[in-house]
């Protein structure tokens, strides 16, 4: 499976932003539109095309928290057009790999706590759910990474 993480740039925007999730999931993830406007806002955040190819199918955004040197990922979404693929596992595990070679010991990852597709992912990945919150949405860690 030939998928890459790009920066998101000048270039590839108007792609992120063109990517949506089905209507049953809006609940569980906010726009992409958000996401850059967040990644705009704050310097730390690092958003990510998800590419299938030269196509982008999905987005994903981490950062390393300034005050307390947490690193989280913060959005990830597969258009509707290609889940069930196989595009975000891997996608994930390319970041989690990533971010383990630099030395990263732990990850938390953010997402609401009723979204049970993204909890049996995060889990086969090796997350697990914490008693942490982070407004309405609840944080999952991978220790070691």
């Amino acid at each position: 499976m030939n998928i890459t993480l790009r920066n998101i740039d000048e270039n590839n925007w108007r792609d992120c932003i063109s990517l949506k999730v089905k209507n049953d999931q809006k609940k569980f993830v906010a726009s992409n539109e958000n996401g850059l406007a967040i990644a705009f806002a704050h310097k730390e955040m690092q958003p990510r095309g998800i590419y299938y190819g030269e196509t982008m199918v999905g987005f994903l955004m981490y950062a390393q928290d300034p005050d307390d040197g947490v690193y989280y990922i913060n959005r990830l979404m597969i258009d509707k057009k290609y889940q069930r693929k196989g595009f975000g596992t891997k996608a994930l595990e390319i970041l989690l790999n990533g971010l383990r070679d630099s030395g990263v010991e732990s990850v938390d990852i953010i997402h609401k706590p009723d979204n049970e597709v993204a909890i049996k992912l995060y889990k086969s990945l090796g997350f697990k759910l914490t008693e942490n919150t982070l407004d309405e949405n609840v944080i999952s860690n991978v220790i070691p990474i």
